[in-house]
């Protein structure tokens, strides 16, 4: 499991406003981590819902290799249970695709420079 795999995962039950049901995340931990005997894993849930939010990412076919458009769910970000987990990756982002990934995910936990 390495940093910008997309995996199916299974996100119920959920509460409130989460994500739920099955479907693709990208993975958000570092490698570094990823390679632990930690049970968790950093995760970005996918949709194919058009952007409703500036923290929310379009990503296209060619930027992911799934079979249709995407938006990053940013502030959806969360760890989870590597048992979620499908063990076959469902695509991969890009370098520049997992750029736009990080910022936001940057900006949405106060790490960049000047964030609140």
């Amino acid at each position: 499991m390495r940093r910008g795999e997309i995996l199916w995962c299974d996100l119920e039950p959920r509460r409130g406003h989460e994500q739920g049901e099955v479907r693709p995340v990208i993975i958000v931990s570092a490698d570094a981590y990823n390679e632990t005997r930690s049970p968790l894993v950093a995760i970005v849930p996918l949709t194919r819902a058009v952007a409703k939010n500036p923290l929310h990412i379009a990503l296209s076919i060619d930027e992911t290799g799934l079979e249709s458009p995407s938006t990053a769910l940013i502030d959806h970000a969360r760890f989870v249970d590597r048992s979620r987990l499908r063990p076959e990756a469902a695509g991969r982002l890009i370098r520049s695709a997992q750029a736009r990934v990080d910022r936001n995910l940057a900006r949405v936990f106060g790490l960049a420079p000047g964030a609140a």
